[in-house]
């Protein structure tokens, strides 16, 4: 992936930050705070999480993430905490892909912190432009590949599921049954621009087994899709998409589970199914190579990483942790609706993250070539 070629999540950012969305609220957080990068001791070396830690210097981090619910939980269950324990506050700014990579080699860069897919950290690695080194008193992510362990750190596992209306005859039990309006009639809610997942989605309708999704065959997937283009609504964010559930304009949609479980905790008429989902089975924080505030930015990663920040994201934004000891935290309850719990990764299709990376520009290129037909 090059500024030539960006990644999905570039295009995500371009189109629903420019129409209010976020991953999973409407709006984006602006950056808050000054930017000041100026430093000052700390009164005290930060105890009762890491005895590793340093003596912390530097009095911020700057996260470059979607904002929104999942980032108002973070801040008041997650970066607050974090403030008290080390004296740096966390500075949210709006997420820019093609910005990072253009500061991932700066000697001073803007930001210390990005929330990142992990094809997009694969891709970077591959291209030989690879993001920041965790120090080595960072813990490390044990359901991150051990390749990738030292480059990221803090984050989560998501899934693109298959959701309807509880309104429709029968139930739905795999993406076969999205593609047929036969049997189950109604328009379908399909992503415009959050489209991860969209191709996968296809192949296993069109027949395609797990094991043979990657590479994927983009022309095939395509073809399948032309097969239900009449049918679909598309949405520009996650909420859009909701929106067209409530409003009954759409009887089924490819979405999020968490913003599939929000409708249901909202008392929407909803279910959706882990079955055939898609599972992006870790993300990152991810550092440039020099991060302005370093001692404080590994801190936060360290931080969010220990399995009760990894817990807390999975019981309240309902995503998966990138650290097993965090599922031992959780209810069954809560493991029943975590997209990376065994359970439910076990019926689904755990996207090949350095396939993805590889033809990651091919899958931008030829998806939007298609919506624009």
């Amino acid at each position: 992936m090059t500024n030539a070629n960006p990644s999905r999540r570039q295009f995500v950012s371009r189109m629903t930050l420019a129409a209010g969305g976020a991953l999973l609220a409407p709006s984006v957080l602006a950056a808050c705070g000054s930017s000041s990068t100026s430093k000052a001791a700390s009164s005290a070396a930060p105890t009762g999480v890491n005895a590793k830690w340093p003596r912390l210097t530097s009095r911020q981090v700057v996260v470059s993430g979607f904002g929104g619910l999942s980032y108002q939980v973070r801040d008041k269950e997650g970066f607050t905490p974090f403030t008290k324990l080390s004296g740096a506050r966390v500075v949210q700014a709006p997420w820019d892909y093609g910005k990072f990579v253009n500061m991932i080699t700066s000697a001073t860069p803007e930001w210390d912190l990005i929330d990142f897919d992990g094809y997009a950290v694969a891709g970077l690695i591959q291209e030989g432009k690879p993001t920041g080194k965790l120090a080595d008193w960072v813990r490390r992510c044990d359901l991150v590949p051990e390749k990738y362990r030292d480059y990221c750190a803090g984050g989560y596992a998501w899934s693109n599921v298959m959701g309807w209306s509880t309104k429709l005859s029968g139930t739905p039990q795999n993406w076969a049954d999205f593609f047929d309006t036969k049997k189950f009639p109604g328009k379908r809610a399909f992503p415009k621009s959050i489209y991860m997942g969209t191709m996968e989605a296809a192949l296993l309708a069109d027949g395609v087994p797990k094991d043979k999704i990657y590479p994927l065959d983009f022309t095939r997937a395509l073809a399948k899709l032309d097969t239900i283009k009449k049918d679909l609504i598309f949405y520009d964010t996650y909420a859009q998409g909701q929106q067209y559930m409530t409003q009954g304009s759409a009887s089924m949609i490819i979405t999020s589970s968490a913003r599939m479980l929000q409708l249901k905790n909202d008392g929407q008429p909803v279910e959706f199914t882990f079955q055939d989902a898609i599972l992006y089975p870790w993300s990152a924080f991810a550092m440039p190579q020099h991060p302005q505030h370093a001692d404080a930015t590994n801190a936060l990663l360290d931080f969010m990483s220990t399995p009760e920040q990894q817990a807390m994201v999975a019981k309240k934004v309902f995503l998966g942790p990138t650290v097993s000891k965090a599922l031992d935290l959780l209810t069954p309850t809560e493991r029943a609706l975590t997209p990376s719990a065994p359970e439910n990764a076990a019926k689904q299709l755990t996207i090949d993250v350095e396939s993805c990376a590889k033809q990651d520009a091919d899958y931008v290129k030829k998806f939007f070539a298609w919506v624009g037909k």
